[in-house]
């Protein structure tokens, strides 16, 4: 193989794992993460992530308010949505660049 040969070669490579790694992180920080009870009540900055997939796994319509916390933990208790027949929980930050609260 010529100088030029290995060098193009060389590149290419260089280009496919960098923009390869960098599809790989830009996913793995798009896709919702798996609800984890234990995480979900140690790291209430993390919820967000975690809220798409608690959705979309775990029917709360038709649980009673005990069934709820026993599996989302105590709820905000400083909620600005506070109401009696409601339950609110902070979520963590809000996913995006820019946000709506400054």
């Amino acid at each position: 193989m010529n100088q030029t040969m290995k060098v193009v070669t060389l590149t290419l490579l260089t280009l496919g794992l960098v923009f390869g790694g960098g599809a790989f992180a830009l996913f793995s920080m798009l896709l919702p993460d798996k609800f984890d009870q234990d995480r979900w009540n140690n790291h209430p900055e993390e919820r967000v992530d975690m809220v798409d997939n608690l959705l979309e796994e775990v029917t709360l319509k038709g649980k009673t308010k005990l069934e709820i916390t026993t599996l989302l933990g105590k709820q905000n208790p400083k909620a600005y949505f506070k109401e009696p027949t409601n339950l609110v929980y902070y979520l963590g930050d809000e996913r995006g660049i820019f946000s709506i609260h400054r």
